[in-house]
């Protein structure tokens, strides 16, 4: 009776264990079952991590781009609307005297810029890029305001070049701000990228003039760039800019960073400003130097020995102005 009473349920235990032995799954959770349930949150995190990392190497790929895009567009407000003084005409950027005179109530028929010898420098300034010495010209007040700085306006000094970076700061922190850049960051792409800018001018400006290399002691030296005055990208910068006195300072205001001057329409090609070039004196036409200029450059006419008239010694961007008192 014991047995009968006990044996159904060893029968019945041992197809259990037998089950178990030839269906596992059936009797016990599978260790794959939990890998599957988490397979989706795992499979979520790399497509996540692809996606910001791609976004990452965008953001870095572009701040060189918007940085020279940025600069080249401050370059060009600067050197057109404060250098040459175009902010003082009355008709000229509205909406900026509209924002100042809300912001501080200085009316817009008041507000004007101070001159920093740069329109001094261009009426110093022939058409072969070399600069005016001649007697009547130093005895105006344009040649003697020149005469206190080294560089007479023609190079970036270290004042001049903090002022620039100061003046890229409303442009620079907002757009890399929208690009995903901290201060810090936004500054290790600004800084050194306004270094670089002060290198190029110094290299290209005063040496084009003839005027000697700019030294540390003053501004962004001249030297480590010099290397670039063999490259095509000098050539064209050094047209760039002879145009630009050719043209009386209307036209190719951007030096370093073109780009500018073709999205507003003020770039002319050397072709067309070439026609225009004036002859100037010969030897008795006295210079500060002989312009540092790179092979294949346009070269202006020269007036023979004797043959100088008092016109052909009033630079382009002097021809309409009075006669000195």
């Amino acid at each position: 009776p014991a047995c009968v009473a006990s044996c159904p349920p060893r029968r019945s235990s041992s197809r259990h264990m037998l089950a178990t032995l030839v269906f596992p799954a059936a009797y016990s959770p599978s260790p794959f079952a939990s890998l599957a349930a988490a397979r989706p949150r795992t499979a979520a995190a790399p497509a996540m991590s692809e996606l910001s990392l791609a976004a990452t190497v965008v953001r870095d790929v572009s701040a060189l781009p918007t940085m020279y895009a940025l600069m080249s567009l401050n370059e060009y407000m600067t050197h057109r609307y404060f250098q040459h003084l175009e902010f003082n005409r009355p008709e000229s950027l509205p909406w900026v005297k509209s924002l100042v005179e809300r912001v501080a109530g200085v009316p817009a028929a008041e507000q004007r810029v101070p001159g920093d010898g740069h329109v001094e420098h261009h009426a110093e300034t022939y058409d072969d890029m070399s600069l005016k010495k001649d007697k009547r010209w130093r005895q105006t007040k344009a040649a003697a305001s020149l005469d206190s700085d080294i560089a007479r306006g023609t190079a970036f000094s270290w004042a001049v070049t903090g002022m620039m970076t100061v003046q890229m700061l409303p442009s620079a922190l907002p757009v890399f701000a929208l690009l995903g850049f901290g201060l810090l960051e936004t500054l290790a792409v600004l800084l050194p990228g306004m270094l670089v800018h002060a290198l190029v001018w110094n290299m290209l400006h005063p040496p084009m003039h003839g005027l000697p290399p700019v030294k540390l002691k003053y501004g962004a030296p001249s030297w480590p760039l010099e290397g670039l005055r063999d490259t095509a990208y000098f050539k064209y910068i050094y047209e760039n800019h002879q145009g630009h006195h050719v043209l009386g300072g209307q036209a190719n205001y951007n030096v370093c960073c073109p780009l500018t001057d073709h999205l507003f329409g003020t770039y002319v090609p050397t072709a067309t400003w070439v026609k225009r070039m004036r002859k100037v004196p010969g030897p008795e036409g006295e210079r500060w130097g002989i312009p540092l200029e790179p092979k294949g450059v346009p070269q202006a006419p020269i007036i023979a020995a004797g043959k100088a008239t008092e016109r052909d010694f009033t630079p382009t961007a002097l021809l309409n102005a009075p006669e000195p008192a």
